[in-house]
């Protein structure tokens, strides 16, 4: 298999637009927002940053849904289209909750299910976007260039959602031959995995397991990025 089709085999740019209201957030400001049923989201501009909290219900196990998929993700998206990943969302049974800053000052938000939080471009599996409340003014942002995932690991043996993000990260890593491209960085990022994988083996803490699983998920989009470039 070559380098483009193994590529392919793992992600493409999926040929899916959608539509974001971009809205302005003035200084000293608190908007309320919805992002659908179930859904209340405050964003509150202080100094250079906008604060922003999301609240969510009704939320199922992403890898139940939606296969390969693992974290939901906030996105802030400026006018011209620039993305903030804002972090995931923090779940508890069916409840999601984030609590995030941007300095994008004119924004819409969308959530998004990822095969792992610390992604840099979304999925095509748009899950919600923000509304217009009563009064307020907006602008229509078309925005593209969402990944589609043909092939991720699945979670057969009922690891925690964070195992499942470190794995993907890695998959993401081997698909962009990152091996090959990104040396230094694949090899940190595959230590890092298989330091979490032992520690699953020996049932530590979901504290220091999801620490482990974190410095894997880090390592191995920091070998995605670098060897994207090789690409370019």
């Amino acid at each position: 298999m070559n380098l483009s089709a193994l590529l392919l085999s793992l992600l493409i740019l999926a040929p899916v637009t959608t539509e974001i209201s971009i809205l302005e957030f003035p200084m000293q400001t608190r908007v309320s927002l919805s992002m659908g049923n179930k859904s209340r989201v405050e964003v509150e501009r202080a100094g250079k940053v906008a604060r922003v909290s999301i609240q969510m219900e009704g939320l199922t196990p992403l890898h139940r849904t939606v296969e390969g998929m693992n974290a939901y993700v906030a996105w802030a998206v400026s006018p011209e289209g620039v993305l903030d990943n804002l972090g995931a969302l923090a779940v508890s049974g069916s409840k999601g909750k984030l609590e995030a800053t941007t300095h994008f000052d004119r924004f819409g938000l969308i959530v998004s299910a990822e095969p792992h939080h610390m992604v840099d471009r979304p999925s095509r599996w748009i899950l919600c976007k923000n509304d217009v409340p009563p009064g307020a003014s907006a602008v229509s942002l078309t925005l593209g260039g969402f990944y589609e995932y043909l092939s991720l690991p699945s979670n057969t043996d009922a690891a925690p959602p964070i195992v499942m993000e470190a794995r993907s990260a890695m998959a993401i890593a081997n698909a962009y031959f990152a091996f090959r491209r990104a040396d230094r960085e694949y090899r940190e990022a595959k230590a890092a995995l298989d330091t979490m994988e032992e520690l699953l083996t020996r049932n530590s803490s979901p504290d220091v397991l999801s620490g482990a699983a974190n410095v894997a998920i880090r390592q191995a989009q920091q070998a995605v990025i670098v060897a994207r470039e090789t690409f370019r």
